[in-house]
């Protein structure tokens, strides 16, 4: 990559990171910072790394995004792509989220998974099977996402992996060591906002979650890179995105793992 090209994805960088400053509505990357391919936009992202690391503390992890076909065939791809986690966004146990911190909060209903030990790059792909010997646990987790009020129908993937995939925080129930004998393209999920009460199960976040820790394992596998000893995975969402309203207050229970609950404050 010339040095051109690289100086203008490090401004890209620099305004991704303007961007949340000033809290602007979502929008496309400009065109000239020349964010033409995925492997631009993930260079966009890594870039805010340092920056953001300054404020929020270190990567601790990694989420999935696009698990769903329909958002996928809406920005005009077939596979997920992937955000990073950091520290101070990492939040445990029942809490109380204040709405006014984010521009426009959404909230997905996730599996978070804990890496026990270094998956080392392998020339065998990893699959749903073999990376269960590497997980220590699990638990039930909440991601919040900011889509700072974008627009869906105009929804460019590049710009999305470039702001990170939205990730914007996530709150974990107590993590579970014991985990290894369920089904989880089975697993019964259930949401419950106020009164209203839905169901599903852990296979709807790409037909497994840990197709999800897989597919991450590989991704960073092809640009040299492999999960590490403690690092967090948050795998996808069972339930469509859920936009909360001030004095919500919801529950995620996965079967045979936890429950977490969240009320939303101003």
């Amino acid at each position: 990559m010339n040095k051109q090209k690289t100086d203008n994805l490090k401004k890209a960088a620099d305004w991704v990171m303007e961007q949340h400053i000033r809290r602007n509505t979502f929008c496309s990357v400009p065109e000239n910072y020349g964010v033409e391919t995925i492997e631009d936009a993930y260079i966009v992202q890594e870039s805010l790394i340092e920056g953001w690391e300054k404020t929020l503390g270190p990567v601790v992890g990694y989420k999935l995004a696009l698990t769903s076909a329909p958002i996928q065939k809406l920005v005009g791809l077939d596979h997920p792509c992937i955000g990073r986690l950091y520290k101070s966004q990492i939040q445990y146990g029942n809490k109380c989220v204040n709405i006014s911190e984010f521009s426009h909060l959404g909230l997905e209903f996730e599996l978070a998974v804990r890496v026990g030990s270094d998956m080392p790059k392998t020339s065998v792909e990893w699959t749903s099977e073999n990376v269960k010997e590497y997980i220590d646990s699990v638990s039930a987790a909440f991601e919040l996402i900011d889509d700072r009020y974008a627009d869906y129908r105009d929804l460019q993937v590049n710009s999305l992996i470039s702001d990170n995939s939205w990730f914007a925080g996530a709150v974990l129930a107590e993590e579970s060591k014991e985990w290894r004998k369920l089904d989880f393209q089975n697993l019964m999920v259930k949401k419950t906002i106020n009164n209203s009460i839905e169901t599903s199960t852990t296979g709807a976040a790409l037909g497994n979650p840990f197709n999800s820790v897989a597919w991450i394992a590989n991704f960073l596998n092809k640009q040299g890179r492999l999960l590490k000893a403690g690092e967090l995975l948050m795998t996808g969402s069972t339930f469509a995105t859920m936009f909360p309203n001030i004095g919500d207050k919801l529950s995620y229970e996965v079967d045979c793992i936890g429950t977490i609950e969240l009320e939303v404050f101003k």
